[in-house]
């Protein structure tokens, strides 16, 4: 931030202040998630790992629909709703889904999305086991750090 001659310096105090403010906002919004998954009747969630960074977004999209749905298929125009960036009328083909499918099992191995014929796709049950899993806490309310913490 460049200094003028009409700009103040923010004091510590207001810089924490500030932080932990953005900190119980953030704290908020991962609750109403937690509970938004809960009512939805996902009880566990994959914790982040080393497969997930080599996948595109719409890869990752795809992935986190079908392991909330597990062990449900799930049609492809159901998927093609789900993924980022296919909302014009143009981009929305089928054919879509079944590249993304055809990269995330190259990725990550035939054995991650199986097909069911006549249904669509669903996490593949081997793919699935291995995956490391999170329970989901019930919402707790976090306690906001305090006013002055003692190492000031």
């Amino acid at each position: 931030m460049e200094r003028t001659l009409h700009t103040k310096s923010a004091r510590p105090s207001e810089i924490m202040r500030s932080q932990r403010e953005v900190i119980r906002q953030q704290d908020e919004i991962i609750d109403i998630l937690k509970s938004a998954l809960a009512a939805a009747g996902v009880s566990t969630i994959p914790t982040h790992d080393a497969w997930m960074t080599g996948l595109t977004r719409q890869e990752r999209a795809l992935m986190g629909v079908l392991f909330a749905r597990y062990p449900h298929a799930m049609p492809r125009d159901t998927l093609l709703d789900f993924l980022p960036g296919q909302d014009h009328a143009r981009e929305r083909q089928l054919q879509v889904v079944d590249v993304i499918v055809h990269k995330v099992r190259k990725k990550l191995g035939v054995h991650a999305v199986e097909t069911e014929r006549g249904h669509g796709f669903r996490l593949g049950k081997v793919f699935y086991d291995a995956l490391p899993k999170k329970r989901i806490e019930e919402p707790a309310h976090r306690a906001v750090p305090p006013e002055h913490p003692s190492f000031l």
